[in-house]
Formats: structure tokens, C-alpha cells, sequence
């Protein structure tokens, strides 16, 4: 894959990775979480990944809070999915999920293995159980 073709698949999540990046921002350090909390984070998680999986993009919006919905809404989280998966191929398998909080929110991390790449699909919960953040990012080595 090209530089250029990063850059662009990367600017379209540019809007997601900020809602994440600033719900992630605070200095308090990241730490996993209990064997109860999260539970409600993984599922919301599970649903989106399984609706963008199956080209279900309203279904995949579902549980979003109202930021996620203004920044990310259907149509434009079809858009990116498709650049997803023009670029990196078609899902094969999801990885083990790992679950933490950050500043208050369950942060779960899924391995997601595409025909070309790897990627790690980041979703941030709220207290009030809904999706906060979305973002893609490639698997650290």
C-alpha cells in the first residue's frame, strides 16, 4: 500500500480518531479493567463490528452518543468501511478483545485481520453505554 493510499484512509477517520482521541486524553494512566466492568463495551463492540461486517452501516451506528452520531453518521461510516475495505481486503477474523478504561470510558481493543493487513479497531464507551469513539489503527509490532 502507498503512502498516499494511507494517508487517505487515515484522513477519513481523522473525524472518529479525534472523538476517541479526546474522550483518551486525560492524564489519568490506563489500566485493565475488572473481570465485571467492560462487559457492556465488548457487546456494543461485537454489535458495530458485526453490522460493518455485514454492510450494515445504521445497524453499526446504532448505539452511538450524539457526538459520534453528528461526526460519523451512516452514510458517512458506510463510506469509510468500504475505504476500509478496498484497502485492506475483506475481513477474515477477529482477534482476542482486550478491555480497559481510561478517564472514566471502557476502551475495547479488537484485532481485526483483513486479506492484506492487520488492524486494531479501537471503540470507547461512555457511561452511559453508548459508542464514543471509533478509530482504526495498525497493529503494533
Amino acid at each position: 500500500m502507498t503512502l498516499k493510499t494511507q494517508r487517505r484512509i487515515w484522513a477519513s477517520t481523522t473525524v472518529a480518531a479525534l472523538t476517541l482521541g479526546l474522550a483518551l486524553s486525560a492524564s489519568r494512566p490506563a489500566r485493565a479493567s475488572d473481570a465485571n466492568n467492560g462487559v457492556q463495551c465488548r457487546a456494543l463492540a461485537q454489535h458495530m463490528l458485526d453490522a460493518l461486517a455485514q454492510g450494515d452501516s445504521r445497524g453499526a451506528a446504532q448505539s452511538f452518543d450524539s457526538d459520534m452520531r453528528s461526526a460519523l453518521p451512516p452514510p458517512k461510516l458506510a463510506e469509510l468501511w468500504q475505504q476500509v475495505r478496498q484497502n485492506y481486503g475483506d475481513l477474515k477474523a477477529r482477534g482476542d478483545v482486550q478491555t480497559m478504561q481510561v478517564n472514566g470510558m471502557d476502551v475495547v481493543i479488537t484485532p481485526m485481520q483483513f486479506s492484506k493487513s492487520t488492524l486494531d479497531a479501537q471503540i470507547a464507551c461512555n457511561p452511559q453505554r453508548q459508542i464514543a469513539g471509533f478509530f482504526l489503527r495498525p497493529v503494533s509490532a
